[in-house]
């Protein structure tokens, strides 16, 4: 039931944004009862919140899948930026988040929460980018500023890439910012298990 909810909230945002997005169509869209969407979730912002978590809950999980499967660590970085551009920013759901980001410039109790869930989102990735890589010889120790760097890139190239004169411009960008990364950071070697799942998501999951 939750997770229909969840799922339904996420596509009623992509394809109608935040004010068409509202609970009866999220409802409907999930078929399920109005009061089972109560049951779960006593408003739509909670509904909201859940749905942008879940998102990212199940990016983590499919980045550290694929980061594993990669045998040679001298294509984890290249790789690294290639599933988080196809697999969370490049793809329509993200639009969802992008909703939420929006309405939150108006919404000064939605920009509070977001503000919290990004403080964890960043926690929890920090954490997975300590267990993947190292800073380069002679490289400044702190390579998160870099990976934070790379998100704001790729949050604004989702907004922007159906802009942009050519399709491969977006692929030239990513590559780029790899080239010069490079020279600050590295795989770690030998890394064959995933970071520890955070807490916070385990007892989460729909």
């Amino acid at each position: 039931m939750r997770k229909r909810l969840l799922a339904a909230t996420l596509q009623s945002l992509a394809e109608d944004g935040y004010t068409g997005a509202t609970l009866s169509a999220i409802v409907r869209r999930a078929g399920v009862s109005r009061g089972a969407q109560v049951h779960h979730y006593p408003n739509k912002q909670a509904l909201m919140l859940d749905a942008a978590e879940d998102l990212l809950r199940r990016t983590y999980r499919t980045l550290g899948e694929l980061l594993l499967s990669i045998a040679d660590e001298s294509d984890r970085l290249q790789a690294l930026v290639d599933i988080l551009w196809e697999q969370l920013f490049a793809i329509p759901l993200y639009r969802a988040y992008m909703e939420l980001q929006i309405e939150s410039q108006r919404d000064a109790l939605l920009r509070q929460a977001l503000t919290t869930l990004l403080a964890r989102q960043v926690n929890v990735f920090e954490t997975a980018i300590d267990h993947y890589f190292e800073p380069a010889p002679g490289a400044n120790p702190n390579i998160h500023p870099m990976f934070l760097q790379l998100i704001m890139m790729l949050s604004g190239l989702a907004g922007h890439a159906h802009l942009l004169p050519e399709p491969d411009s977006v692929r030239s960008l990513l590559h780029q910012w790899v080239r010069q990364s490079g020279a600050h950071m590295r795989a770690r070697k030998g890394v064959r298990k995933p970071p520890p799942r955070p807490e916070n998501w385990a007892a989460q999951q729909p």
